[in-house]
């Protein structure tokens, strides 16, 4: 029994050390990046979507290559075309109607009940996936989430981004108070891009 006891005051010393150990800097948060690249980049290679690059020469003195180059060129498929005028295709709901429906799912009714207001979020969803509106504001609470200004910058962090994988990779290796601020997730989504 003391043993146990022992055993648990221990634990709970050096995890709270750990605790204060793990902040989220900006050299710990682009490493974490770098390892969400390189397991996207495992993952792509291995579903057989990319050929490995040839090795160089193994000639140094020779920084000239030859004329023809010695390995076959890749074998990838053109992409098919796709139908003019259309939106595209971003398969988890990212068409710009998306992320409106996003932002106005966090704000009142009268924020988007007229024209100026909505032409307004409009401009604010340009390049800005509704899934991502959610999953920032489902890591910062609905009280980071309820203003206009705050769903501005929002839609701030997450213009450009194609998914959330990296965020969520990276959020769900630091602390949960690491990353429940619009500060550190904007930090975490620059190192993303």
């Amino acid at each position: 029994m003391k043993l146990a006891l022992i055993g648990i005051v221990l634990f709970l010393l050096t995890g709270g050390a750990h605790a204060k150990e793990s902040s989220a800097t900006p050299e710990k948060i682009q490493k974490l990046v770098q390892q969400f690249d390189a397991v996207q980049t495992f993952k792509y290679i291995m579903a057989g979507n990319a050929d490995p690059r040839p090795l160089p020469p193994e000639n140094p003195d020779n920084p000239n290559p030859p004329d023809e180059p010695s390995y076959p060129p890749p074998n990838n498929p053109p992409n098919r075309p796709r139908p003019p005028n259309c939106d595209p295709d971003w398969g988890d709901g990212g068409s710009p109607g998306s992320c409106i429906e996003a932002v106005c799912n966090h704000l009142s009714y009268f924020e988007c009940n007229n024209r100026e207001r909505l032409m307004e979020i409009t401009r604010m969803c340009r390049n800005v996936r509704g899934s991502c509106v959610k999953a920032v504001c489902s890591r910062v609470g609905s009280f980071e989430c309820d203003d206009r200004n705050e769903l501005g910058t929002v839609t701030q962090i997450c213009r450009g981004m194609y998914d959330t994988g990296c965020i969520d990779y990276v959020c769900s290796r630091l602390p949960r108070w690491d990353c429940d601020e619009l500060i550190e997730i904007r930090k975490i989504a620059d190192q993303c891009r």
